[in-house]
């Protein structure tokens, strides 16, 4: 199964870069460039550049960067302009083959700018810790990314990273220090419909941004997924994470679905909702706990529904329970992770 037959949706489109902010209502917006400064470069066989790395040397602030699809050996690149960069006619496959020269990542993202319809996979090099995307600063947008058996799907921070109709498939070097999705001190994570899945050992979504917000997705280890924690948010922070499928496999290296704040050095403010979610335990090595609240703040544990785990199995530390609901049967067959699922997941 592919990212692509996963999520319909309808939505803005971002067009151009210059800045990522949220109006009164919390909505994103981008500020955009000077139209006098617009250019469309082109990528691929036959077109202006042969390879991306040299379309984004060659980059300003608000080019829009059109990639054929196809495959793109060792295709190195920093993006230091404000772009957008886009495959068309399909996805533009960024393939790693070989230890990555810079030991970080296929894509270096120093600035804003919006990636779609883009796949990275095989990063590897001689850290041990190197991603499809290392993100070092900016605010960076993704739609319909591809994100798979890299040593970490996307590894950085910045500002705002928003993550939309993207999967993360099968990254991690084994060490459990490296996941499908690592973020460091960024101002805002937001996840929509979106899928991320059979991380490597290590968790399938790590954040320490100030806030991080997860909504409509599935986070799911499947059969032979060896995922830790499904979602893990070592220092707390704001966190809301809604009206999502996430599924613990039989296979998982730890017992603990959500973790807040158990690495201490807790943000401020922090608090956790965690609401209208379906939540699946499939393993019976580790004792499970649903979520895991190491913070004084008690966790908000709202609406949601709970299948494999017991009553004193949903919360450990502070939390309050509210209309939530354990479940005798599994709402759905065990090939879930594999279903073409709609926008908004799961629907209630």
């Amino acid at each position: 199964m592919t990212h692509a037959t996963l999520f319909r949706f309808t939505g803005l489109v971002l067009l151009m870069v210059g800045g990522i902010g949220a109006n009164d209502k919390g909505t994103l917006f981008v500020q955009m460039p000077s139209p006098s400064n617009w250019r469309v470069l082109t990528v691929g066989p036959g077109q202006e550049f042969a390879t991306l790395s040299a379309a984004l040397a060659a980059s300003h602030d608000g080019d829009t960067i059109r990639v054929q699809a196809g495959t793109y050996l060792n295709d190195f690149a920093s993006i230091d302009a404000k772009v957008r960069v886009v495959g068309v006619g399909g996805m533009a496959h960024l393939v790693c083959t070989k230890p990555i020269p810079n030991d970080k990542g296929i894509f270096i993202v120093n600035t804003d700018c919006i990636l779609q319809n883009l796949e990275f996979s095989g990063a590897k090099g001689p850290s041990g810790n190197d991603a499809g995307i290392r993100w070092q600063g900016g605010n960076l947008t993704l739609e319909n990314c591809y994100f798979h058996n890299n040593q970490d799907g996307l590894l950085g921070q910045g500002g705002t990273l928003t993550i939309r109709n993207c999967e993360f498939a099968h990254n991690g070097a084994g060490d459990g220090f490296t996941h499908n999705l690592y973020v460091g001190n960024a101002n805002n994570l937001v996840v929509q419909h979106s899928y991320f899945y059979a991380a490597v050992v290590g968790h399938n979504i790590k954040s320490r941004a100030r806030h991080t917000t997860i909504t409509d997705s599935v986070i799911a280890d499947g059969p032979d997924g060896t995922t830790s924690f499904s979602i893990d948010l070592p220092n707390g922070g704001l966190a809301r994470i809604q009206n999502n499928l996430i599924e613990k496999g039989p296979k998982s290296e730890a017992g603990i679905i959500i973790a807040f704040g158990e690495e201490g050095h807790l943000k401020s403010p922090s608090s956790l909702t965690v609401q209208d979610n379906v939540v699946l335990n499939d393993q019976t090595a580790h004792p499970p706990t649903a979520v895991h609240n190491a913070s004084p703040v008690p966790a908000q544990i709202l609406g949601n529904r709970f299948y494999g785990l017991g009553a004193g199995q949903i919360a450990s530390g502070p939390h309050v329970l509210s209309r939530d609901a354990l479940l005798a049967k599994a709402p759905y067959p065990d090939t879930y992770w594999t279903l073409s699922l709609p926008s908004p997941w799961p629907v209630k």
